[in-house]
């Protein structure tokens, strides 16, 4: 193989990831008209580099926030930031918490962070 075929072989390899992220992330809007945790890039970032900022996305917003290995010290964490645990909403292994009386939709655990999306 030539260095050109090589180059070109490592240039599209991320754009073919890249262009599978974005698609999901399309598909994920069209059909539940939400970005979720798994395919949203402000969100993939802010999980790789364990930001616990709010990051708005298309007037959702998710949280992120340090390692929890059980729902106790996810709830312990949040309740410090105003979100208080609502077991009577946990569906699926969707885990409901309420923020100023507004329901949190789900909790899931990527990567070893804990993402959480509300509408706004």
């Amino acid at each position: 193989m030539t260095k050109i075929g090589k180059r070109i072989i490592i240039i599209a390899i991320p754009v073919a990831v890249s262009a599978v992220l974005l698609l999901s992330s399309v598909f994920s809007a069209a059909k539940f008209n939400t970005f979720n945790c798994f395919s949203s890039f402000p969100a993939f970032f802010g999980i790789i580099s364990g930001s616990e900022n709010v990051t708005e996305i298309d007037g959702g917003k998710i949280i992120m926030c340090p390692p929890a290995d059980s729902v106790e010290k996810l709830a312990d964490y949040l309740k410090d930031k105003g979100i208080e645990r609502d077991p009577e909403n946990d569906m699926g292994g969707r885990i409901g918490f309420i923020e100023n009386g507004e329901k949190i939709q789900f909790a899931s655990r990527i990567n070893g962070y804990y993402g959480l999306f509300t509408r706004v």
